[in-house]
């Protein structure tokens, strides 16, 4: 019979442990199979959040986005500013499995994790990193998200500033968008205006339109996301075309019912 034994990960020196590290971490988001779909290099993790401001939030990584898209897509949660990725080192357990398999034994790997801290600020993004084996890992406790009352999903929102003072100039590019919706929904057969808000925000013409997306799959919200967010940068006139693949996540918002900045839906 094959022995059975815990093998430990390379040797690593002592290191300080990061500010931003903790022993604990409470209310950790699994982010497995079930809420993620890919296409074309672009992921959707369609697992809605409510963002709370000056918050952290933990990500427990089961499946294999790259780690680099949650590092530098600003359309993994937009609202987030600072989260921790934990993300086991598949590296670590698949020469553990080779070993095992070319010795003809049954070796039990130590559980080790990669752990990030990621900060955006000011369009920047800091990246912190630590990789922890064994009994060196905290304690984690998992979290299922609920949706609460009176709150609006939305999948990707669209901010104009304002009309003159100075100007936006994403205004300029106002009527391509209602093309481009109105050609996507006849190219795709989906129905992806419906089901949108927006929001004034300034006396000025500031508004914000939302997307929700309803009665559609994942497959087809990510398809939508990927070619919204194409059309969002070629028009932006920066003389590249580069298309650079996407993780999306869709947030929970507050359900705006009165007053100046009412939600209103969008025929």
């Amino acid at each position: 019979m094959a022995a059975r034994q815990s093998i430990p990960p390379y040797s690593l020196a002592d290191t300080a442990k990061p500010d931003w590290y903790r022993e604990y971490y409470g209310r950790v988001v699994m982010i497995d199979n079930d809420f993620v779909t890919q296409k074309d290099g672009n992921y959707l993790v369609d697992l809605p959040l409510q963002i709370v401001p000056d918050s952290t939030y933990v990500f427990f990584l089961s499946t294999k986005i790259p780690v680099e898209l949650l590092k530098k897509s600003n359309e993994f949660y937009p609202d987030l500013q600072h989260f921790v990725l934990i993300v086991p080192d598949w590296k670590f357990y698949s020469e553990v499995a080779e070993e095992a398999s070319k010795n003809g034994m049954c070796i039990e790997p130590a559980t080790t994790n990669f752990y990030y801290s990621i900060k955006r600020e000011d369009g920047m993004v800091k990246v912190d990193s630590l990789r922890l084996s064994g009994l060196d890992n905290p304690r984690l406790d998992f979290v299922k998200p609920t949706s609460p009352k009176g709150m609006l999903t939305i999948y990707r929102r669209d901010s104009y500033g304002s009309v003159c003072c100075p100007r936006d100039p994403k205004w300029d590019n106002a009527d391509k968008d209602e093309l481009f919706l109105r050609d996507f929904e006849h190219r795709s057969h989906l129905k992806v205006t419906k089901g949108r808000y927006v929001q004034m925000e300034g006396k000025e013409g500031e508004k914000s339109i939302y997307y929700t997306l309803p009665g559609l799959s994942s497959a087809q919200r990510l398809e939508f996301l990927a070619n919204k967010y194409a059309q969002w940068i070629a028009n932006k006139g920066t003389g590249t075309r580069t298309i650079i693949p996407q993780l999306f996540a869709p947030q929970i918002i507050p359900m705006v019912t009165e007053g100046f900045n009412k939600m209103k839906e969008l025929p």
